[in-house]
């Protein structure tokens, strides 16, 4: 009799989780849906950019423990591919006042130094570099490829300044931005999946010349 009562009891958590899980909003599965494709295709461009399999990633410390639902995505993918991936939470401001939200200069930097011949992934936005902090950065620095988005999935992001993205990328200082579409976008012909798909629909690529 305990056996069917746990047993029951156990179906009934399960039933439940499910229950729960489908009463989510659809504007919030869609935009955790969108946040999980994010994760994919920032792992995809994280392994093309390096031949190393060390990744610095920082991320934005809204609130100490917590990760958000592209980090779980990335980390989960890069796993996969047998990446060893080193966590770095960063200060990045209050985002009760988002005028003065960002990835500080010195913390950029600190990662730049420790990724050595990795790769520099950000999900805190674009560093906030001044004229003065530009000339601190190494022509020949590990890639950087940066998250740009007002949304992580289960968190707020940080979505920067797009004409301070834009002048980043072309300054060569970030390889590859991932930044919010104005404007659904097609995939790759050759990449028309539901993962691809989803991202095409809400992000788009800003990209340094070679």
């Amino acid at each position: 009799m305990k056996k069917i009562c746990r047993n029951i009891c156990a179906a009934g958590a399960i039933l439940s989780f499910m229950i729960l899980s489908a009463c989510k909003p659809p504007a919030v599965q869609q935009e955790l849906g969108a946040s999980e494709a994010l994760g994919k295709i920032l792992a995809e461009e994280t392994e093309h950019a390096t031949s190393s399999k060390q990744v610095v990633l920082i991320t934005p410390q809204w609130k100490p423990g917590a990760s958000s639902t592209v980090e779980d995505s990335f980390k989960a993918a890069m796993k996969k591919q047998k990446f060893t991936v080193v966590t770095i939470p960063a200060n990045v401001g209050d985002p009760m006042h988002l005028a003065g939200v960002g990835l500080k200069p010195d913390d950029f930097l600190a990662a730049l130094a420790q990724a050595g011949g990795g790769v520099v992934v950000s999900l805190a936005g674009p560093p906030l570099l001044g004229p003065g902090d530009v000339n601190r950065v190494a022509p020949n620095h590990p890639p950087v490829l940066v998250v740009a988005t007002a949304s992580l999935g289960n968190m707020i992001g940080v979505p920067g300044n797009r004409a301070q993205v834009t002048s980043l990328v072309e300054a060569k200082v970030i390889q590859v931005a991932i930044v919010d579409s104005a404007a659904p976008a097609l995939p790759p012909a050759a990449k028309t999946d539901a993962v691809h798909q989803t991202f095409a629909e809400n992000y788009s690529f800003l990209r340094s010349a070679n």
